[in-house]
Parts: structure tokens; C-alpha cells; sequence
């Protein structure tokens, strides 16, 4: 059996006693796959399409299995004691993580979303929080922070490096306003971990950063969770992309039970941002009329995971971001190189 690299992957074998250690992965990356919403117990073909598409990494990000939905039926609260023991449980023996396994089991990272951390848009007044954040830990083998489940790593040599930042926007995140209320004051990260952040994207030596964040960073007319929602944390985090200089920015989301890509153009940063939304991996929606004015093309309503490839032969490197659907097809793609993600020059 294989020894998985601790922060990261095959929490499985966490929860059966495997011994985990840290890795250096040297591997230049051309294929990085990620995807969030997915429910252990319900059909879907979608990994076979993952199979396929053989990820040198995978992202999980978040809602990766569901605390509230029970025998078929959404919960207003889990109260079983066993409930993240049986979360993970199923999770860790879903045909997810079998293929996971086989594909690549050192090389999985993981942040969580609202049904996983335990409850429906839950913040930092969840009475589980610690209780949640020690099950991922357990399962995951994330770094120990008595502060959240946020993580970073670095992959492939120099000149080919992605710098994947897993961003925990639930355990000090403020309560939301109502829907259609306005807009909070509060924060999302908390202050620990905006100077880890802070750290992560001044370091050099990444060539393009991959920000997974749960909820949608760019996206901001739709009435549900959203960094608009937290305007002036919004801001602090452009601010913070334009202080460090950070070159190759594009953020990573999921929860919204559809896939699409967005690009803000009228932003401070000196370069286009770009966010990629991938759910769910088994929900899916109806595609109701949804207004998104940096939206790339249209959205995708089916099962599907979000694809990335990255051709590092030429001199200016090129980006494809790939909406992957159960049937097979690629539902919607955007190409960039790399010379476009970097900021003006003062």
C-alpha cells in the first residue's frame, strides 16, 4: 500500500492507521482536475469520464460528501454523534475514492463547503466546527491548525510550478446577511489566515496559482454564497493580489450545482482573473436564469468536474480550463497563455 503525502490525500487510509509523510512532487503538471457537491451514494458516471481524463492531481473542494442530507432527505441539523465518522465513512469507501486510489493516491487536496462542514451555509457560530475540523483532519491529513482546514502546495520544478492555495471560507467566516438583504461588513478568512495567505502569495517561484475557494469569487449578481457577499473581505483580497504582485492568479469554486467560467476584466489587479465553478459531481440544476455578466460562454447544468491543462512547450505557456460532463463532452473550454495573468508593469 502506498504512503500518501500528509495535507493532502487518502484520508482512507488515515482512518485505517496508514502512516502518512510529506513528498516532494518534482512532475510537472499538465493535468489537474477538481470538483466539489458530491453526494457518496447516488449514481453518477462521471469518474469514468475522470479516468479518462487522468489528472496528475485532483481538488476537492468542498460539499464532498453531505452532513445534512439523510436516507434521501435534507436536515436543518445532523445531531447523530457518529455523524462525521459516517460521513467520511461512506466517502472513503465511495467509487470516488476507488478511483482516486487507482489514478493517484499521493496526489489529492482538499478544502471543505457548508454540507460537509456540517450544516447548510453554517460560519464560524457552528456548535460542531471543532468537532468537524478535527473528522477532516482525521480523514484528509490536512496540517493540524486549531484555526480552519486551509492548506498549500507547490508542484513541479522550477519554471513549471503550480501553486495549488486550498482557502477554508467556513470556520471563521461571519454570519451571512439574509438573502436578498444586502451586503455584510464581516470577514471571511479570519486574521490568521489572511497572513498565511499573505505568506503563500508572496512566496516566488510559482509560474501559475490555483486559489480554491469554495464559493465564487467572481460572480456576483446571483442571490446565494459569494465573496460579493463580503465586500470589503473582497476587496482585501484584490488588494492583497496587487500588493504581493502575484502573477498567474486563477480561482477555483464550487457549490453552485452547475459549471461555468467567469472572467473579471474591470478589476485592480493589472490582469485578468479568472473563476473556474465546477459542481456538482452528482447534483445538478435546472439552469434558471441567472444573470453573470463575466460569464465565458454558458453555464452547464449536468454532472461534471473541471479539467485544466497546461502545455508547458512553448515559451509563453498556455492554459486550457475544461468543463467536463458525464456524457463525455467537453460542455465549455477557455484557453489563455500564461503572459496574460501577469501584472502591468509600474
Amino acid at each position: 500500500m502506498r504512503i500518501c503525502w500528509v495535507g493532502l490525500v487518502c484520508g482512507w487510509f488515515a482512518l485505517n492507521g496508514v502512516p502518512l509523510a510529506w513528498g516532494a512532487e518534482q512532475q510537472s503538471l499538465e493535468r489537474i482536475a477538481f470538483g466539489s457537491c458530491y453526494k457518496p451514494d447516488k449514481e453518477t458516471r462521471i469518474w469514468e469520464e475522470v479516468e479518462k481524463f487522468k489528472p496528475q492531481l485532483w481538488i476537492w473542494l468542498g460539499d464532498n460528501f453531505y452532513n445534512d442530507f439523510i436516507e434521501g432527505k435534507y436536515i436543518a441539523s445532523n445531531d447523530d454523534p457518529k455523524a462525521f465518522e459516517k460521513g467520511y465513512g461512506k466517502l472513503g469507501s465511495s467509487p470516488a475514492m476507488r478511483t482516486l486510489q487507482f489514478l493517484m493516491p499521493d496526489r489529492v487536496m482538499a478544502t471543505w463547503d457548508d454540507h460537509d462542514y456540517g450544516k447548510n451555509d453554517a460560519g464560524k457560530d457552528y456548535d460542531r466546527k471543532e468537532e468537524s475540523r478535527r473528522a477532516f483532519v482525521k480523514f484528509w491529513g490536512n496540517p493540524d491548525r486549531s484555526d480552519g482546514v486551509y492548506s498549500s502546495k507547490d508542484w513541479g520544478p522550477r519554471g513549471k510550478c503550480v501553486r495549488v492555495i486550498l482557502l477554508d471560507t467556513r470556520f471563521n467566516r461571519d454570519l451571512l446577511p439574509p438573502k436578498g438583504k444586502g451586503t455584510s461588513e464581516g470577514d471571511i478568512l479570519g486574521e490568521s489566515q489572511w497572513g498565511w495567505l499573505e505568506d503563500e502569495l508572496s512566496k516566488p517561484g510559482a509560474d501559475l496559482v490555483l486559489i480554491g475557494s469554495s464559493i465564487q469569487f467572481v460572480s456576483e449578481k446571483h442571490p446565494y454564497e459569494k465573496w460579493a457577499n463580503f465586500p470589503k473581505a473582497k476587496d482585501r483580497f484584490l488588494q492583497l493580489i496587487v500588493k504581493t504582485r502575484v502573477r498567474g492568479v486563477i480561482f477555483l469554486s464550487g457549490d453552485r450545482h452547475m459549471a461555468e467560467i467567469s472572467c473579471s476584466k474591470n478589476n485592480p489587479v493589472g490582469y485578468p482573473l479568472y473563476d473556474f465553478t465546477s459542481s456538482g459531481l452528482t447534483e445538478g440544476s435546472s439552469l434558471r436564469n441567472e444573470e453573470n455578466p463575466d460569464r465565458i460562454g454558458n453555464r452547464y447544468g449536468g454532472h461534471n468536474f473541471g479539467g485544466i491543462r497546461v502545455d508547458w512547450g512553448t515559451s509563453d505557456p498556455k492554459v486550457t480550463l475544461e468543463i467536463h460532463g458525464e456524457d463525455g463532452r467537453v460542455a465549455e473550454s477557455v484557453s489563455l497563455s500564461l503572459s496574460q495573468l501577469a501584472p502591468r508593469e509600474r
